[in-house]
């Protein structure tokens, strides 16, 4: 039979209440005294039953990350900052793929739901959310990120799409090109701030907006191995030989991905034959022969605020929902 509370207690010489304080986190205990119980468990091997603690306490400790598709460690990267600030916060994240399908994101939260999650972090699949005013209520905080909820007002947090595609483009036009294409990796709000900035920059240098150099993906969610020969790889393709662009402009990470796949299994050179700015960076695009010019989002930041406010809504914050735009930063390199 295992070591029980009350062992820890009569080890560590405190009462089963302290024990339990230090392992709910429920209320301050000093630092000598936790040190202590903590000591105790471990000597003991005691084992929380978090199921029977759970019951208790009435909180999971558990968050869902519902996300359209984790496959775009855009996502993952996001998740290393949640996850930070709510450890800390003896909270667990549960990570969750849409795969860009309504039917499952659905699911996903449904079943989330059901596991007693005190809060919900999620970059949904679609424009709509409508639904999850009756699945969701009020029977957890939700806080959204990279896509805004419509049809269910919760806070969201976001980067400075259009500002950012803005200053990524203009950056092309003062190194001299006028024609200059955009890639994203599906239709979405999201992409379409991105598109309004490229179209703004364009316009205000007089330059004009050719549908035929704007080229959208098919909004599914392509595995990394498929952006070598799938369909963003295709649109670069089009572009670059069919359109003769002399710049391209990758509204993300995943398009960017693919641009530079064709640009170098095609020997074109960089910047050379074609310029080229990504909206994301990665550790491996200043590793990249050129370095690639990125426009940055802070991901800590975007991950850091998600956690921080839903941390302040399962505390009952009653302030009103708020949208956060998080700015973005231009990293000049080589590639342009």
């Amino acid at each position: 039979m295992g070591a029980s509370m009350k062992d820890v207690a009569r080890l560590a010489n405190v009462s089963t209440a302290t024990v339990s304080h230090v392992i709910n986190k429920t209320r301050n205990v000093n630092a000598e005294t936790r040190d202590k119980v903590n000591r105790a468990i471990k000597n003991l091997n005691y084992n929380v039953n978090p199921i029977a603690r759970n019951l208790r306490s009435g909180s999971s400790k558990m968050i869902g990350y519902v996300v359209s598709n984790l496959t775009n460690y855009f996502y993952m990267d996001i998740a290393v900052s949640i996850d930070k600030v709510l450890s800390e916060e003896g909270y667990h994240l549960i990570y969750i793929n849409s795969n860009e399908e309504p039917e499952k994101e659905r699911e996903n939260i449904e079943s989330l739901l059901m596991q007693n999650v005190d809060g919900l972090i999620i970059a949904p699949v679609g424009h709509d959310c409508s639904y999850m005013e009756e699945l969701i209520g009020d029977r957890c905080p939700c806080v959204f990120f990279d896509r805004l909820p419509y049809g269910f007002n919760r806070d969201c947090i976001m980067s400075t799409n259009f500002e950012g595609a803005f200053n990524a483009v203009e950056l092309l036009i003062e190194k001299g090109h006028r024609s200059i294409g955009i890639i994203g990796s599906r239709s979405d709000d999201t992409m379409n701030e991105r598109f309004q900035g490229y179209k703004a920059a364009l316009r205000k240098h007089q330059i004009p907006v050719l549908d035929e150099l704007i080229r959208t993906g098919s909004n599914r969610a392509e595995r990394l191995r498929e952006l070598k020969t799938g369909d963003l790889y295709e649109l670069t393709r089009q572009l670059v030989q069919e359109e003769k662009v002399t710049a391209l402009f990758a509204g993300n990470i995943l398009s960017g991905i693919a641009v530079i796949n064709f640009l170098k299994q095609e020997s074109y050179k960089i910047p050379e034959d074609v310029a080229l700015v990504v909206f994301d960076d990665s550790y491996w695009m200043n590793m990249m022969d050129p370095p690639i010019t990125v426009m940055e989002q802070d991901l800590q930041a975007i991950g850091t605020s998600s956690a921080e406010i839903l941390l302040s809504r399962i505390n009952k914050a009653s302030d009103p929902y708020r949208e956060i735009r998080i700015p973005t930063k231009l990293i000049e390199r080589k590639s342009c």
